[in-house]
């Protein structure tokens, strides 16, 4: 038994991922959650798994996991296209699907579901963190509540607002490149299916009106449905607060209902077929985000605290990349800690962030290419 202890904040993705690694390798590891379960956080509906992220999954999650990550995959899709408002196609990419078994796209909840497989005893809801103090020989965690931990490595996988990184590197910046999405997701009924646009079904659609709004269109086809909701298509509507319409303090404070209402409103002169689409969708299911980015990413002095995934390189997701490049952070975490313990974080820091600066350079390109220039005030 691997005689290590690793406290993890955060059960997202990258921290999740992290988990099962080293909980397969022996690790004493503990998995920190502020929610108080698994479905409390609206983050998104899809996710995309590129050959990163599949790499990394097949070398972090022990074989059962991984058969249930693809059980509850979606269908592969084949399709990037781009559309006007109109529907006129702008651009079309088409990538075969050789492998039916392949993962090259998940729904959220079904997929945290997959990665809790065997973590009952890892992972803590309700843990929100607070702070740490380090020591030479450990890492000692507070909670809200006045609980506390200890661990010989505390990970921050805790997300673009990480409290770990907060402690860590306090001058981190963080920008809001000034888009805001709203998602929404429609069920994708028989009679439903009839009226989607064919591409829609097949892979991610972007359509834009040329003023500043945009949305995109990807389909969630279940291998195996969860009990609580079948297929579904997510739809994302996007634009600067002044394109919408509304201040954040407004924006955020909308009912699902009345949000979803600012999408139908965005969309009323567009195509008929994605008029009807966006007035089918599920109301109720609306929530806004705020796109973010990172401006750099610099080393630290490595200690017994480091961070992973969004907590250390957030980016937009113009790339699709930011889940991939957070369970690649943990496949390289995971055998820097099982290999050579609390000695292995400062090789892993360096080969994280050389990969990271890459992909953040370049979600941050695709998303002037989307949304236009950031804004970085």
């Amino acid at each position: 038994m691997n005689a290590l202890r690793v406290a993890i904040v955060g059960a997202g993705v990258g921290g999740l991922a992290l988990a099962q690694g080293l909980a397969a390798a022996g690790v004493d590891v503990h998995v920190y959650e502020r929610d108080p379960g698994p479905r409390q956080r609206n983050q998104g509906y899809r996710i995309h798994i590129d050959a990163t992220g599949n790499r990394a999954l097949a070398d972090t999650l022990p074989p059962a996991v991984h058969r249930r990550v693809v059980e509850t995959a979606c269908l592969p899709g084949d399709l990037l296209a781009g559309f006007d408002s109109a529907l006129t196609p702008l651009f079309e990419q088409v990538f075969p699907v050789t492998d039916p078994d392949a993962v090259n796209a998940v729904d959220r909840f079904a997929f945290r579901g997959a990665m809790l497989t065997g973590l009952d005893d890892v992972v803590h809801f309700g843990h929100e963190f607070a702070g740490c103090t380090e020591t030479d020989t450990g890492v000692e965690l507070r909670f809200a509540d006045g609980r506390t931990a200890t661990a010989d490595v505390l990970v921050g996988a805790d997300g673009v607002g990480s409290r770990v990184r907060a402690g860590l590197l306090p001058d981190f910046e963080v920008v809001d490149i000034g888009v805001r999405c709203v998602y929404g997701k429609l069920p994708l009924t028989d009679a439903v299916r009839a009226k989607v646009p064919p591409a829609f079904l097949r892979g991610f659609c972007f359509a834009s009106d040329g003023t500043g709004r945009g949305a995109g269109f990807a389909p969630v086809l279940f291998r195996e449905r969860p009990e609580e909701y079948g297929d579904y298509l997510m739809v994302v509507f996007t634009g600067t607060p002044q394109v919408l319409g509304h201040s954040d303090e407004e924006l955020f404070a909308l009912t699902p209902e009345a949000l979803w209402q600012v999408v139908v409103e965005g969309t009323a002169g567009w195509h008929p077929a994605i008029r009807e689409v966006v007035a089918a969708a599920d109301a109720a299911a609306a929530f806004p985000i705020t796109l973010r980015s990172c401006t750099r990413i610099d080393p630290w002095p490595t200690g017994r605290v480091t961070l992973l995934g969004d907590a250390v390189h957030p980016m937009t997701p113009a790339a699709g990349a930011g889940a991939n490049t957070a369970l690649h952070d943990a496949a390289l975490l995971t055998a820097a800690l099982r290999d050579r313990g609390v000695d292995g974080l400062a090789e892993y820091e360096r080969e994280m962030i050389g990969h990271a600066r890459g992909v953040v350079a370049d979600s941050r390109r695709r998303a002037e290419q989307m949304f236009g220039p950031a804004r970085t005030e």
